[in-house]
């Protein structure tokens, strides 16, 4: 049955993975790396911030403690982030409505691989931070997505605020844009759909359902698919 329903941020709310490739790319390119929009859904999608750059680190072949270098070159990506962010973002069609019904009528949260500080630069203009009881991001994680910590930390959360619907795993829905996210949601226990926003519905295989467009998605045939 479902009873709660977990959001990813980036790809399902906000239409913001162009705006992250142009950000990682601008910081990339100090560090003698250059790739294009489908060498970044390839190799980065669904990756926080660390996990990219040491990913990118690697790719060029850097010796030593990587730890300081990536915290450099996350705050050089966030500048950017919010200097891109700064000229608007799309919101991808169909999630605010599904925000405002789904949170009208069940627990919901959010739970991304992105910083907070990211996630409330591109929510606040929306007005709907007070719809989500709580907000997995990077910063909450030691691991983020594919992990399953993001998803299993949501569920904690939402639990711990519902006590009374003995809130399960199983009983919550993860919606999703990547195969990292997926991955995530379900081996931390929860119902997928997958949303093809960014990829192709191939990328997005291992989750419950694939669908094109969150438009006209609404509760009622979200429990018509799920419970």
């Amino acid at each position: 049955m479902l009873k709660a329903i977990v959001f990813d941020f980036d790809g399902i709310i906000v239409d913001s993975e162009p705006v992250h490739f142009q950000a990682f790319l601008m910081v990339a390119k100090g560090i003698g790396l250059t790739f294009d929009y489908e060498k970044y859904l390839a190799d980065f999608i669904g990756f926080d911030d660390r996990d990219a750059f040491r990913v990118m680190l690697d790719m060029t072949g850097f010796e030593g403690d990587k730890a300081p270098r990536i915290a450099e070159l996350c705050g050089q990506k966030e500048k950017a982030f919010d200097a891109l962010v700064s000229a608007g973002v799309s919101v991808i069609p169909g999630a605010v409505e599904l925000i405002d019904e789904a949170s009208a009528a069940m627990p919901v949260a959010i739970a991304s691989g992105a910083t907070r500080h990211d996630i409330d630069l591109m929510l606040e203009p929306l007005g709907r931070r007070d719809a989500f009881e709580t907000i997995v991001s990077a910063d909450d994680v030691a691991r983020s997505k594919p992990d399953p910590q993001s998803y299993a930390e949501a569920v904690r959360r939402l639990a711990a605020e519902h006590p009374a619907l003995g809130l399960q795993p199983g009983e919550c829905l993860s919606i999703e844009d990547t195969a990292a996210g997926v991955a995530s949601a379900r081996d931390a226990g929860l119902m997928t759909l997958g949303v093809t926003t960014t990829g192709p519905a191939s990328a997005l295989r291992e989750a419950t359902r694939v669908i094109d467009t969150l438009e006209g998605v609404g509760v009622a045939t979200l429990r018509r698919w799920y419970g």
